[in-house]
């Protein structure tokens, strides 16, 4: 799978105006590019992926290491399983060590063979009914770079070989162009809430913006007793869940204003962490806990911005977010 975009040239006849060429580098190429649909009701994106001649509906998950599959489309499928030298568990403690291979995957333009799945439950929705049939981890493209473009509901993968800092080819009013760390597929990067630096983590996988509530106590002298905002939200403090208005979230230059953002323990278990982390299929730890992020940033936010990240260059390039479709398909030799 980590070679599954890696070994796929996407020609699809664009040129992108304004990308600078310089002798002793490449202009910006597409490989792939992938239509995001919206799954209303929890705010999160899904891709479509073909496995063995049937399209299914994954969660494109930014904040996911593991891809896997769910155990209802494992029958549907009557995927043979295998025990795993993994074991995973979801946010609800569903254990799983077993998973499944997947003869033929096409993914856009990219096609390839042999793809491992793990094999999970229900991804912790409770009705049995998932609005996803799987999870496609963004760790497992680290030879692209991965362009989010929210505006055009689209991910775009291109080619991490090209002119440093010539990636943005959209349209624009401000870009904030942030380094990032990237462990285990994870986008680790540094943001400002109210004026207070904190270390943030970039998850397609989770619906809601969410701060880890012990930092918000040390960093930002936050009390539950506050008041909420009004509305919808409401406290929930018997399981520690205070939602709660803020100025503004930067990213260093780029600013979403007035977010609502849930405070509550960032841990693993328990029924109420699906909102906080949108990663099904992992379990954090002891020592993952103590060195989780600040704050888990959702698709509440996401959707509101652009975000290109150049995996080579470890910096992600941050811009409003457009309307409509993509100009790379809005050029007339777009076909």
């Amino acid at each position: 799978m980590r070679t599954f975009l890696a070994s796929v040239a996407l020609a699809v006849g664009v040129g992108i105006s304004g990308v600078a060429h310089a002798a002793d580098c490449s202009a910006l190429q597409i490989r792939n590019t992938v239509k995001m649909a919206p799954i209303a009701r929890y705010g999160l994106m899904v891709v479509p992926i073909t496995l063995n001649g049937v399209e299914k509906k994954f969660l494109f998950d930014t904040g996911g290491g593991l891809n896997s599959i769910s155990r209802a489309t494992v029958q549907e499928l009557k995927l043979p399983e295998y025990h795993s030298n993994v074991r995973a568990s979801d946010l609800y403690g569903e254990d799983s060590d077993t998973f499944v291979q997947v003869h033929e995957v096409a993914f856009g333009a990219a096609k390839t063979s042999g793809v491992q799945l793990q094999v999970m439950g229900n991804f912790g929705f409770k009705d049995g009914n998932a609005p996803f049939d799987g999870i496609l981890a963004t760790g497992y493209f680290n030879h692209d770079d991965v362009d989010l473009d929210f505006g055009a509901e689209r991910v775009n993968f291109f080619s991490t070989d090209h002119c440093e800092g010539k990636v943005v080819y959209w349209p624009h009013q401000v870009l904030s162009v942030v380094s990032v760390k990237l462990e285990q597929g994870h986008i680790d990067l540094p943001v400002t809430l109210d004026g207070h630096p904190l270390h943030a983590l970039i998850d397609t996988g989770a619906t809601r913006t969410t701060l880890n509530l012990t930092r918000a106590v040390e960093k930002l002298d936050f009390s539950p007793n506050s008041s909420s905002p009004p509305g919808a939200f409401k406290d929930a403090p018997n399981a520690q869940i205070y939602p709660r208005r803020f100025g503004a979230l930067s990213f260093e230059g780029v600013t979403v204003a007035n977010p609502v953002i849930i405070v509550q323990p960032l841990q693993s278990g328990g029924s109420d962490n699906r909102a906080a982390l949108g990663s099904r299929a992992e379990h954090m730890d002891d020592e993952t806990n103590r060195l989780s992020p600040d704050m888990i940033v959702g698709m509440d936010v996401l959707r509101r911005l652009h975000l290109y990240l150049a995996t080579d260059e470890e910096k992600l390039y941050i811009t409003e977010a457009g309307t409509g479709e993509s100009v790379l398909f809005k050029a007339p030799a777009a076909h």
